[in-house]
């Protein structure tokens, strides 16, 4: 069964206002239920406030490197001990270098919680875990042209060809072979090696397909956009293929191992900057969700 980030982060914070997105549909709650002003006290003098953030940091840390490859670090911070273990906590930061999971690859990933206070409870009989309030987490992923043509081999994305050759076929217009990604100069280069019986160099001529692409958010998702033609002697309408590029986007399908069925996943920005492609966004999943691992 496909290990999703989002399901992972969602279980491991059950173990365990901020007005810039407002326009996003969550909410971040006043504190309430917490131990009290003596409670914390004593947990800042006794040092267990400390001792219990470092401890749900290991079992964070834990819990993702059992998932996904990388380095990884990892800050909780608490309320006190006794909030800790009810599920109540302020924050929670993960960094992670050379990332791999489920087939993906990010050179770097940086996921925090966007509320002062987070109230997760988690049942270790169920394996469940309910949120008592909304739970958002900003998200930031670095990918390089390695990153994305190591994903690009995965079986996942090999699938997407399939599936869309196969429609090709059907209709006789072209065959993809490979696809394969690059960066030069910050700009997205999109290549394609397809067949495409159409043209009128000889039935099944082979051809790659260069593409200089722009990448905007559209929807919350990462577009490609107005792409033009790196080879001068092919001829072809690109704005009706705009479709077929963004469903074999490699960018978006990255981001599918971050998403899951009980959080919403909206991008925000993406960038290219010293040919590294940077995508910001939010991850939240709402109030009352009941989660099971």
């Amino acid at each position: 069964m496909k290990k999703e980030l989002a399901a992972l982060l969602i279980f491991a914070g059950g173990m365990l206002a901020n007005p810039a997105f407002a326009d996003y549909n969550y909410s971040c709650a006043a504190p309430y239920d917490l131990s009290g002003k003596f409670g914390s006290v004593m947990s800042r003098i006794t040092g267990t406030n400390f001792l219990g953030s470092k401890v749900a940091e290991h079992i964070l840390k834990s819990q993702i490197t059992q998932n996904a490859e990388g380095k990884f670090t990892v800050n909780v911070d608490s309320y006190s001990i006794s909030d800790l273990k009810a599920g109540r906590f302020k924050s929670m930061e993960i960094h992670g270098q050379n990332v791999i999971a489920d087939g993906v690859y990010f050179s770097s990933m940086d996921i925090q919680t966007l509320c002062d206070f987070n109230y997760i409870v988690f049942d270790s009989k169920t394996s469940s875990a309910i949120f008592k309030e909304d739970f958002p987490l900003s998200f930031g992923v670095t990918l390089t042209e390695n990153d994305l043509n190591n994903t690009m081999k995965a079986s996942g994305y090999n699938a997407l060809i399939d599936k869309m050759n196969g429609f090709g076929k059907a209709l006789s217009l072209f065959e993809i072979d490979s696809t394969k990604a690059r960066i030069k100069e910050n700009k997205f280069i999109y290549v394609f090696n397809v067949r495409v019986p159409l043209l009128n160099t000889g039935s099944g001529s082979k051809f790659s397909i260069a593409l200089i692409t722009d990448l905007n958010v559209e929807n919350g998702k990462v577009q490609l956009d107005n792409p033009e033609l790196m080879n001068p002697y092919i001829k072809v309408d690109l704005s009706s293929l705009t479709k077929v590029f963004n469903y074999l986007n490699p960018l978006e399908y990255s981001l599918n191992v971050m998403k899951n069925k009980n959080a919403e996943l909206t991008v925000q920005n993406v960038r290219i900057f010293n040919d590294k492609i940077s995508i910001t966004g939010i991850i939240n999943v709402p109030k009352d969700v009941l989660a099971h691992k």
